[in-house]
This record gives C-alpha cells, structure tokens and sequence, in this order.
C-alpha cells in the first residue's frame, strides 16, 4: 500500500510539472516569476525583453511548448552582451540563438513580431510546426535551419531574409512562399521537401535555395507570378523533373542553376538576357530546349520591359547532356558558344546547326559530340575558333555544309574547321597531295610537279593565291598559309594533325646543350641525324625559353642549299613555326651533321635554371613526299661558359641511346632517350629526345 501511494504521488508531481505555467510579465522579470526550472509548458503574456528569451536559452532546458502569443517584446539595451556580442535588442523581435537546440515541439509567436533572430529555431529538431504571424518582415540567417518542421508559410509581409533560413530541415516536405525574395540556400539539402507553391509576389529565387531538395519534382506558381531572376545553383542536385520557365517570365537563370536535375525538356523564356555557366549542365534526363525568342518581352505587370536576346551559350551551359537533341536548338542571335558549352552532347544527331550570326567557339566547345552526323553552318565570315573545338568527333567523316559558297574556301582552310569532310568535288585549300590535311609534304609535292612534272596533284588545292595558275608563287603562298596558320594553333592541335601521317621515324632534329647567359646572343648548330631516310624538307616547332627570342634562321652545311621560313606564335611568343625546303628539291646531304643554325637572344631578365630549347611536331618529308613523325628533342640550357664545343668540322664516329633504365642501343627506345654522339677526336656531346 505504503508503494501504491508514493508512486501515486510521484505520478502528480509529473502531471503538475507538465500543466501550463502561465506568466504576465513584465520586461526582465520571467527568472524571478518561474520557480521550477524544469517546467515543460509556458505560456508568457505581458512584456518580454532580451533578457526573458537570455533566462529561457539557460535555464529552461526541458521547455517543449511555448505560448508567446499574448505577449509583447519590447527594446533593450545593456553595456554587457547577453547574446554573443550583442547590446542593443529591438522590440518585436526574437534574438539570435534564443531557441538553439532546444525541445520544443510547439511555439505560438507573438502577434506582432517582426523580426526572428539568426538561428532563433535552429536545431530544435523536435519542432515539427510553426505559424509566422503576418508582421513578421524579416527572417534571419538559419533562423530555422536543422529544426523538425514539416511545413511552412512564408507570408508576403516578409520583405527579407537572411541566408539557410529552412535549410537541413530534413523532415520539411512542403513549403507555401509568397515573399518577394527566396534568399541563398533558404531550403538548402532539404531532402524530403516535394511540395513547393510561389505565389504572386515571388521575384527572386537566390543563389542555392533548392540545391540538393531530391524529392522535389516540380514547383507550383500561382498565374500571375512573374520570376525576374533563378540564382546560382538554385536547383543543382535537386530531383526537378519539369518547371515553366517560359510561363514565368524569366530574364536570367544563375551559374549551375538547373544542372544535375531530372529536367526532360525545358522552354526558356522569350526575351531572356542570359543563361549562366553550366546552368543546364549534367542532365542525363534532358532532350530538348528551346531557346529563347529574339525579341522584346513584356515584364508581366505593368508597362513592357525591353530586354536584350540572349547572345551567348556560356561555358558548360549543357556540358554533360547526353541525350540532348541540340541540332536544332541553337537559332539567330548566338554569337558566342563558350568553352565546353556543348561538351559530350553525344545523342545523335543527324544535322547540328550553327546559326549566321555564331563568331566564336571556344575550348572543346563542341567536344565528344560523336553523334553528330553533318555539321551545317550559316555563317559567312568563319567563326573563330578555341582549342580543340571538337575533339574525339571524327571530323574526316563528319561533313560540314556551308550555306554561303562564297565563304567555302575560307572554311577549308581555316585551322580546325579544314578537318571536316567536304563533298567529293570540294577540296582542301593546300591539300595537294589529297593527304587530307596540309603539311610540308605538300610544299614539296608541288614543288616537285612544278620542276619535274612528277606526281599527281590537285590543282584547285594547289591554286594557293587563287590566280588560277599553279606557280612558285603558289609555292611560297604555301610555305605563308602553313607558317601562319600553324603560329595561331596550340602545340597539342598540331601535334593531332601531323600524328595523323601514320609514318614515324627514329631519326631526330637536335641541338648541343647551349650556354646562354642573360643579355647574350648565341648562335645554335641544329643537327639532323637521319640513317634510316634521305630527307628533302622538314616542318616543326622550337620552343625557347622565356625571355628567349629567335631572331634568324639560316642552312648550313647539309642545309645550305635549303632556305628556311620561321613563325612567331601569335599567343605563346616563346614557341616559332619553323619551315626548311629546297626549291630545287634537294636534300639534306649525307647522313649525320648540322643542317641549320638558329641566332637566339637571352634578356635581361633571362633565367637559364632548368631552361631547355625543345624541338617538336618534327615532321621530315623525303624525296617521295612522304612524312614522317619524329620524336621531340631537348636541349639543356646552362650560364656556364665553355659548354659549347665547336662540331662544325668535326667527324662524328657513333651515335647511341640510352633510355631511363640504362640500357644502351643503337636506335631509340620509347619513351625518352639520351642521345649520346662521340666524335672522331674522341669529345662527345649528350641529348635528351622523346620517342
């Protein structure tokens, strides 16, 4: 019996701990109105202060409902900090952090709050609803990120909000928003959010608001909403399946805005002014996209607006898309397809169109399109070009039709763009040989016909200056076309277009290592070692370091009867395309020996640690215009006086490679080999060359 009672009186206790404690307080009095600490129900009318919410974060630990409905927070100010840093506390506001962390399951707010501190709710994951009255105009930063809620109302009082407001709450699945502003990452990594209605008012959707809300398929706007504007990574990594942008009205969508979605197909809105980076990036789910009209658009409400058409694709807009039906989409307007911006859009696609007002494409801007089956372009002038615009598209079988005929001899002899397919009675402006690409070979091919009549050439690819007449002044229009347009393409494009001649050798182009100090001017003995082929012109690139310039070019000995042709890159100053063929077909006599000697010049401010002049793209052409790749060769640049040997008259006796392993041969290893070559008095001289 003496058991029963005291558990029936530990059972009242309980129930007289969990009843409601009402207070009517007055400002800085609710620590001397609570006498049980442990009270989980509190109901607060009256005035309340910095100092009431200061009493409830330390001492209320087990508070789960909290009525605040009838009561009024007024102004305070204090020289000591109750909350972090801060002094002066505004009325109708809840400070920072009041509630952090707490228990609470249920919170009525006062009726006439209009401010909610940054991170007031945050982490009260236990709180699962909550009412924001219609005076609430401002929300701070995570006033209520992590917390349990499952819904919300943002009403269209609040004006303004601070960032994460609603972020991580990982139990919210639908939200009702009629603010003007969304701001950055209100509903960051909200995974279970599937329910979202805008209303009229909603303008602005910032930077991140949606990122990462997987269950979140599409959004419901109410009629008369007119968005100005989707932020950067609005819905990245989001499970968006479909939203109308058009109906909407919108004038620009952020960087990312909309990538890694489950968008299908989407219809931009007419008049708008920019679509960002990578804004439709990685969806695996996406097949079609209309742009965007070039035209005026009204602004919805009011009085039109005139805006500008949108003008660019941006770098990686739809880079990943690889289902994307892109040949139709690109329409008048575009003048620019940024870097990427078409990267592995691999669907097939049987005509992708470029637009007549396109001037420029950038890096890999259409790379990895393999499924493109002609390329059509409308533009008269030929649009400029990136670096490897369309790289692992197979360009000889990918025909390209010009609509304007005037421009197609432009178009075939323009870097890159001269790799398409043309049909069978276009040709290659200095393709020869018919080789399908044009390089030295070339050169002496004509050559040869010219002197000779040897060979069978095409005329029209011939006809460089377009006099119609095949002459030497086609000859040296070659040696200019193929000079200059080497000098406007990176290393590596060349370096894909000579690899494309399927003969290599492992004769070489070398110098000696170069003593070169600051301020000085050095002449370089070039050597071509060359046992397995008679060579009658070469074609590469030399590679100096900075602060180095080249400033002539001249045969000599084996080269003397060849004149020689250089190029300054018109972007990588430090590199020169470099030219050496006889007019009268000669070549290079004998076997081993200097062909040709470069006149360098050092700088002030000159730096020769590590410095290194490199030969490469080497191709050498025989007497039958065949091709062959040689491996790149380097040549050690050093301020040490005395290092160069004279060779000029000097009998070389042998010639052997040596490879990273140590191994010695009489013909190069792959990868990368010293060049060891041991004259006939016994010195020797040492260069390093990739295979």
């Amino acid at each position: 019996m003496r058991k029963l009672f005291f558990m029936l009186l530990f059972l009242a206790a309980t129930i007289l701990n969990c009843q409601a404690l009402t207070v009517n307080n007055t400002a800085g009095g609710l620590a001397n109105a609570v006498d049980d600490v442990n009270i989980t129900v509190l109901k607060v009318t009256g005035t309340m202060d910095a100092r009431d919410f200061l009493f409830i974060t330390e001492s209320l630990t087990e508070l789960t409902s909290l009525d605040l409905s009838q009561a009024t927070i007024v102004p305070y100010n204090n020289d000591k900090a109750l909350y972090s840093t801060v002094t002066v506390y505004n009325g109708n506001e809840i400070p920072r952090t009041a509630f952090f962390g707490k228990k609470l399951t249920t919170v009525n707010l006062p009726r006439g709050l209009q401010t909610i501190g940054f991170a007031a709710f945050a982490g009260c994951y236990q709180l699962h609803s909550i009412t924001l009255p219609a005076s609430v105009v401002y929300i701070d930063d995570y006033a209520f990120a992590g917390s349990g809620l499952t819904s919300v109302v943002i009403p269209r009082t609040v004006t303004g909000m601070g960032k994460g407001v609603f972020s991580r709450c990982e139990s919210l699945t639908s939200a009702v928003v009629d603010c003007m502003v969304l701001n950055n990452f209100a509903f960051l990594g909200d995974v279970q959010l599937s329910s979202v209605q805008l209303g009229a008012d909603v303008k602005y959707i910032r930077e991140g608001v949606f990122n990462g809300c997987k269950a979140l398929k599409t959004i419901t706007t109410d009629p008369a909403c007119r968005l100005t504007h989707i932020g950067a990574e609005a819905f990245i990594n989001s499970g968006l399946e479909s939203i109308d942008i058009k109906s909407l009205g919108l004038g620009t969508i952020g960087d990312w805005a909309l990538a890694q979605t489950n968008l299908a197909t989407i219809e931009l809105a007419d008049g708008m002014t920019d679509l960002g980076t990578g804004a439709l990036a990685n969806n695996q789910s996406l097949t079609d996209v209309v742009f965007p009209a070039n035209a005026h658009h009204g602004g919805g409400r009011g009085a039109p607006v005139q805006h500008n058409p949108v003008t660019k694709v941006n770098d990686f807009t739809f880079a990943g898309d690889a289902q994307l039906n892109a040949g139709n989409m690109l329409n008048e307007g575009i003048v620019t397809i940024g870097n990427y911006a078409l990267y592995n859009v691999s669907a097939s696609i049987d005509t992708m169109r470029l637009p007549s007002t396109v001037q420029y494409l950038g890096d890999y801007a259409m790379a990895g399109m393999t499924g493109m089956q002609t390329l059509k372009t409308a533009a008269e002038s030929v649009p400029e070009l990136g670096i490897e615009v369309w790289a692992g598209v197979d360009q000889p079988n990918v025909p390209l039709i010009v609509t304007d005929k005037n421009s197609l001899s432009q178009y075939k002899s323009a870097d890159q763009w001269c790799n398409f397919f043309y049909e069978a009675d276009d040709y290659l402006l200095g393709d020869v040989n018919n080789d399908g690409s044009v390089t030295i070979s070339d050169v002496t091919a004509l050559i040869d016909f010219m002197l000779n009549g040897v060979g069978e050439i095409n005329m029209a690819a011939s006809d460089i200056n377009g006099d119609n007449t095949v002459s030497i002044g086609d000859v040296t229009a070659l040696i200019d076309m193929l000079n200059n347009t080497n000098a406007k393409m990176s290393l590596n494009r060349i370096k894909s277009l000579v690899a494309l001649n399927e003969l290599t050798t492992n004769d070489v182009l070398a110098s000696q290592p170069i003593s070169l100090r600051p301020g000085e001017t050095r002449t370089v003995e070039v050597a071509l070692n060359n046992i397995e082929h008679d060579y009658t012109a070469l074609q590469c690139e030399v590679i100096l370091p900075q602060g180095v310039t080249l400033s002539d070019v001249k045969g000599i000995d084996r080269g003397a009867g060849h004149s020689y042709y250089s190029k300054q890159h018109e972007t990588e100053t430090n590199v020169y395309s470099l030219i050496g063929v006889s007019m009268k077909m000669n070549t290079f006599g004998g076997n081993e020996g200097n062909i040709l000697m470069l006149t360098i010049a050092a700088d002030e401010d000159f730096n020769p640690q590590n410095a290194e002049l490199v030969f490469t793209n080497v191709l050498l052409v025989d007497t039958r215009h065949d091709a062959y790749l040689a491996g790149d060769a380097l040549s050690p640049i050093n301020n040490a006086s005395g290092v160069e040997q004279i060779t000029a008259n000097k009998q070389i006796a042998n010639v052997r490679y040596v490879n990273v392993a140590g191994q010695e041969s009489e013909t190069p290893f792959d990868g990368v080999n010293i060049v060891v070559t041991t004259y006939t008095d016994g010195t020797m001289t040492t260069v390093k060359v990739m295979k």
